[in-house]
C-alpha cells in the first residue's frame, strides 16, 4: 500500500475497530462494495475533511489479525478504485474522464509568437500541426504527471512528426500532457495521430492570403466534415493582432470521450473570438 493511502489507513483502523466492537464490519463492506466511483471519491474527501478534525491514535486499539484483514480489504477497496488516487497531491496520476485534442494553426502562431519562428513547423511551412492531446478528469485538466522521457522507436518518430514536427515540443508535451492520459508514450502519439487523421479541417483554414470568416460558417464545415462532431466538441481560440482589425484564429480544439468519440468540451477553457475572424494566410 503506497504512502499516499496512510492518512486513509490511520482512519480506517480507527473507524473499523470502532465499528468492530458492535459487529457491523460486514454491513460496511457490502455498502462499499455497491458503491460507484463517484461515491467513493465523495467519501474520501469526508474522511480526508473528518481526518483533519479528528484526533486519534492507532496505539491505542488493540491489535488483532481480524482487525488487519478487514483494514485492507476496506483500504483496498478504496484505492484501488481511485478515491485515493484522485488527488494529484498523493503522487499517482488519476485516470482521465476526457480528452482535449490541441490544434494550431500553424502560420498564424508563427507569425504572433516569435519563439515558434526557429521550430521546423515555421521553418518548413506546415499549415496545421498538433500541439498536445491534454486530459481531464471530471471537468478539471491534469498535467505533470512524470517526468519519464518518450523513448519512441524511429519508426514512431516519423509517423508522429507529421502532425508534432518538432521533437523539443514533443518531448514537452509528453511530460506536461500525455503522462496523465493513462497511456504510454507510443500509444499517446499513436492517438494523437489517428484523431488527427480522423478530423477534416476546412480548406479554407489553409488559405494562402488573408481571409476573413464567420465563426458560424467554421464551425457549420467542421460539423459538415466530420460526422457526430457538434458545435459543443468544438472550441475556437483567437489571438489580437495590431495589424488586424479582427483576432486571428490560431487554434482549434476538438473534444472527446474516452473511447474516443466526439463529446462536450470541458468549461474550464471557452472559445474567445467573435463572429468574424482572421484566418492567417500560409506564407
Amino acid at each position: 500500500m503506497g504512502d499516499g493511502c496512510k492518512e486513509m489507513r490511520d482512519f480506517m483502523w480507527y473507524l473499523t475497530s470502532s465499528l468492530m466492537q458492535k459487529r457491523a464490519y460486514s454491513n460496511v463492506y457490502i455498502f462499499l462494495a455497491k458503491l460507484p466511483k463517484q461515491r467513493l471519491d465523495f467519501l474520501t474527501v469526508k474522511i480526508r475533511e473528518l481526518i483533519k478534525q479528528s484526533t486519534f491514535s492507532r496505539a491505542a486499539l488493540p491489535v488483532t489479525a481480524t482487525h488487519q484483514a478487514l483494514l485492507s480489504l476496506l483500504v483496498g477497496m478504496l484505492c484501488s478504485l481511485g478515491s485515493i488516487s484522485a488527488h494529484a497531491e498523493d503522487g499517482v496520476a488519476p485516470m482521465p474522464s476526457s480528452y482535449t485534442l490541441i490544434i494550431r494553426l500553424t502560420p498564424a502562431a508563427c507569425a504572433l509568437d516569435p519563439e515558434l519562428q526557429k521550430l521546423r513547423q515555421c521553418q518548413d511551412g506546415f499549415t496545421l500541426t498538433i500541439s498536445s492531446l491534454q486530459a481531464e478528469r471530471l471537468g478539471k485538466r491534469l498535467e505533470n504527471c512524470s517526468r519519464d522521457q518518450t523513448n519512441l522507436s524511429p519508426l514512431q518518430e516519423r509517423v508522429v512528426e507529421r502532425v508534432m514536427p518538432d521533437k523539443e515540443l514533443r518531448d514537452e508535451d509528453w511530460q506536461k500532457n500525455g503522462s496523465c492520459t493513462g497511456m504510454t508514450p507510443t500509444t499517446y502519439f499513436r492517438t494523437i495521430a489517428t484523431y488527427a487523421q480522423r478530423l477534416k479541417i476546412p480548406s479554407e483554414l489553409a488559405s494562402p492570403r488573408d481571409k476573413v470568416l464567420a465563426k458560424s460558417y467554421i464551425i457549420n464545415r467542421l460539423e459538415q466534415l466530420n460526422p457526430g462532431l457538434t458545435e459543443k466538441s468544438i472550441l475556437l481560440r483567437c489571438t489580437a493582432d495590431a495589424a488586424h482589425d479582427l483576432p486571428i484564429l490560431t487554434e482549434l480544439r476538438s473534444c472527446y470521450n474516452t473511447s474516443g468519440q466526439y463529446d462536450a468540451c470541458p468549461t474550464y477553457v471557452k472559445s474567445n473570438c467573435p463572429a468574424s475572424v482572421v484566418i492567417h494566410g500560409s506564407p
